[in-house]
């Protein structure tokens, strides 16, 4: 869409110009000349715009190659999965809980969880956005979490905010670019009448972008 209108913008200036040169610029007024100086303030705006979305196109496509590489097993393992919006160029890498949290339990794994976020951390830069949305599946929260979370929200809110609470803390992520998130069981990817389909809702993903 950008293209498009820089290409109009463009075309624009080259007939007024030319309609210029042709009078000899001896017609020319004070409101066609405004004209003329708002219709190239406006191409060169469109011009920074589309460097600036190139320029950022080109630093997430370089981040999902880093992610790709530096979780390479996880990936083959079915326990991670990245995907980028082609349309947007938003990369979204989805982690299984159980990669994350030690069964039953809302906090990182201090051993391989700490480490994939570090490798995540480290595929990024400072000036990345992350949205980080936790997900369960549609089971009650058990008997033995009731004093601390009541119900599925709480409990997917938590289990987000830790992911942020590392990659802050132990990866040193910027924490004004960083928002959480908890959707309970409303997003379903699988179905949750089969154990191995709840174990695919209860996920983090995380939505990277400029």
């Amino acid at each position: 869409m950008v293209r498009g209108k820089f290409m109009m913008f463009q075309r624009i200036g080259f007939v007024l110009c030319a309609t210029l040169i042709l009078t000899g610029c001896q017609n020319i007024n004070k409101e066609e000349l405004q004209a003329l100086q708002y219709q190239a303030k406006q191409t060169e705006s469109l011009q920074k715009e589309n460097a600036k979305l190139k320029q950022e196109r080109a630093s997430l496509l370089q981040s999902v190659t880093q992610l790709n590489q530096q979780l390479e097993q996880e990936i083959l393992d079915k326990q991670v999965l990245i995907e980028q919006n082609e349309q947007t160029g938003t990369i979204k890498v989805t982690m299984q809980q159980d990669i994350l949290f030690p069964s039953g339990s809302y906090r990182i794994d201090q051993v391989g969880a700490a480490d994939l976020l570090k490798r995540i951390a480290e595929s990024l830069d400072g000036n990345n956005i992350l949205s980080i949305v936790g997900h369960t599946d549609n089971l009650p929260v058990s008997e033995k979490w009731r004093g601390q979370f009541s119900d599925n929200w709480d409990l997917s809110a938590r289990r987000a905010g830790e992911v942020a609470r590392y990659l802050i803390w132990g990866a040193g992520f910027p924490p004004e670019n960083i928002e959480v998130v908890g959707h309970a069981n409303i997003e379903p990817v699988a179905s949750n009448d089969t154990p191995e389909g709840r174990a695919l809702n209860r996920r983090i993903e995380l939505f990277i972008k400029k």
